[in-house]
């Protein structure tokens, strides 16, 4: 496995920052019962609010009675409630800390982190749910799963606008949106600027360095913390944030003189019992079996044989792949329980049409399915063939699509891969609606009953029955669907339900 020494000891993007400094050390708990044995220990997530009610990070529940709430630098006690959000909203990324006892988390602390905040300079809109920002010489990528502030969307933003975005980097330095909110003020830092992101370019001797497209320059008195004294260019591959005031663009180039430096490195060390990290695979290694050693956004993660993997197996732990990993943390790496794939979208079968203009293909036996590609989408050859987007692939070429869900039941693919001509079809997804024993999944009205009551799975492959598994169902869970095609139609043959 490639590893950089610099990203495995900062553990950021949305990783332990400031994170484990209250957590102790006590034993272990996961979602369905402790980690390594302990009813009671401490407890840290770090990724989107999901919901309220207390608060919900990455789906897990903390209760949140009079915790500190750390939000736009200012900090309140709290008591989080279906009414009270305290100036969270579902989206925005979090990092909590806290303790758990048996299945139960308490919260202590709960810190709104931002990824960047500036002026956007450039607008790419695909539709009103899909397109790309340009701010700070940052790319951000908006999609059906972007959530904005009440009043915005993408539409309604314009070059200018102060932005502040919730969302996670991946390993190309792109972000991709959880959450946007504008912010007062035109083409200006209002009151600052700032990005997080990994240095590269850095020179000491100009006091110069970049962070993706944005040119950064500091002093002496920006040096904060544990940035080590610059010399020549050693600051490059560091995960850092920086802020300023004074932003300036030529020729398209914007420039930030930097107020503040910091590397994303607090709180390295603690123990935690009971970790989650969510976010983009930033490298990733060879599996032998299910072991594997990879890092989500700069936490080191390595699974082990009794590792359980939801929603996908080891293979498609590659770069790129949105995660999320739950176990214990003794300095690194993160020993999970589980890990989550978050792209939950899987298909398979013959590709029945391509229209490259729109960048979009399409299934056959999936009708309704469009699959979109973008820039950040991977693309995966079989055997010795090149395959880098869909000039390369034909009608008919079998494929496997890793995505999530946009709009009018469009799947932004994440991954493309070719593979050896066959007749399998896959197909999973959200469910819309149940009328009987037909499920609809992305606009595909799937008829399950071809499936024999032997081939109904519940969660973690068991085996339920037909009968179970639609007293268990619900629109909105997920649901994956094999056939086998025949000429244009698919016959269902097994049904399973997804965490």
């Amino acid at each position: 496995m490639r590893r950089s020494s610099i990203l495995f000891n900062l553990l950021g993007t949305v990783g332990l920052v400031g994170l484990l400094s209250g957590c102790g050390s006590g034993g272990g708990g996961a979602a369905s019962g402790p980690v390594s044995g302990s009813t009671s220990g401490s407890a840290a997530a770090s990724g989107t609010v999901t919901g309220f009610g207390s608060v919900y990070v990455n789906g897990k529940k903390f209760e949140t009675n009079d915790v500190e709430v750390i939000h736009d630098g200012q900090s309140e006690r709290c008591s989080i409630s279906p009414s009270t959000h305290c100036g969270l909203k579902e989206g925005m990324t979090v990092k909590v800390s806290g303790s758990f006892n048996g299945s139960s988390r308490s919260a202590s602390t709960i810190t709104q982190e931002d990824t960047l905040e500036g002026p956007i300079t450039s607008k790419s809109q695909v539709d009103a749910n899909n397109g790309t920002l340009a701010v700070l010489g940052q790319t951000v990528i908006v999609d059906s799963t972007t959530r904005f502030d009440s009043g915005i969307n993408l539409t309604t933003l314009s070059n200018g606008n102060v932005i502040e975005v919730s969302g996670f980097v991946k390993s190309d330095g792109t972000i991709v949106a959880s959450f946007i909110e504008q912010k007062a003020g035109v083409g200006v830092c209002s009151p600052v600027c700032e990005v997080k992101g990994t240095i590269k370019g850095h020179d000491a001797v100009l006091a110069t360095f970049q962070v993706g497209g944005l040119n950064v320059t500091y002093d002496n008195n920006t040096i904060i913390g544990d940035m080590t004294v610059p010399s020549g260019s050693n600051w490059d591959g560091l995960f850092v944030e920086v802020k300023g005031t004074n932003l300036s663009v030529n020729a398209g180039v914007p420039t930030l003189i930097a107020t503040k430096v910091e590397p994303e490195n607090e709180g390295v060390g603690n123990d935690v019992d009971e970790f989650e990290v969510e976010g983009f695979v930033t490298q990733a290694g060879t599996p032998n079996g299910n072991i594997i050693e990879f890092t989500i956004g700069t936490t080191p993660v390595k699974t082990t044989a009794s590792t359980e993997f939801r929603g996908g197996i080891v293979d498609e732990i590659v770069l790129g792949a949105k995660m999320s990993a739950e176990g214990r943390f003794d300095g690194s790496p993160l020993i999970p329980k589980h890990v989550k794939f978050h792209a939950s979208v899987k298909l398979e079968g013959n590709i029945s049409a391509i229209d490259p203009d729109a960048k979009t293909f399409t299934i056959t036996g999936l009708s309704g399915v469009t699959v979109s590609v973008n820039s950040q989408s991977e693309f995966k050859a079989n055997g010795e063939n090149q395959v880098t987007g869909l000039t390369h692939l034909s009608v008919g070429d079998h494929m496997r699509v890793r995505g999530r869900v946009g709009s009018n039941n469009f799947v932004i693919a994440t991954r493309v891969e070719q593979r050896s001509g066959d007749t399998d079809v896959d197909l999973q997804g959200p469910v819309q609606s149940i009328s009987g024993q037909v499920l609809t999944i992305l606009g595909v009205a799937v008829d399950t009953s071809t499936i024999s009551n032997d081939n109904f799975e519940g969660l973690n492959e068991r085996l339920i029955g037909h009968a179970p598994f639609f007293n268990a169902v619900k629109e909105g869970m997920l649901v994956k669907v094999k056939g086998r095609l025949d000429g244009a139609v698919v016959t269902w043959r097994e049904a399973e339900l997804e965490d």
